[in-house]
């Protein structure tokens, strides 16, 4: 291998666990979602439901009900 490849192959090693970790935080909402006994809406919460967060990344939100 050459030089060149062998530092790309390095770098590419060391930014592994940093995309992983990110990968777990896109997760993350969508979890505690569910969590707290929340349904994912892509458009608006459904009726006697309140959206108290987001999920898939921020591209839904999370409803939970008015009590």
């Amino acid at each position: 291998m050459s030089t060149k490849a062998m530092k790309i192959l390095f770098l590419l090693l060391l930014l592994l666990p940093t995309v992983s970790q990110a990968a777990a935080v896109t997760v993350s909402d969508t979890v505690t979602c569910r969590k707290i006994k929340g349904e994912c809406a892509f458009l608006l919460c459904p009726l006697f439901k309140r959206a108290t967060g987001t999920c898939y990344n921020g591209l839904a939100k999370c409803c939970r009900p008015f009590w």
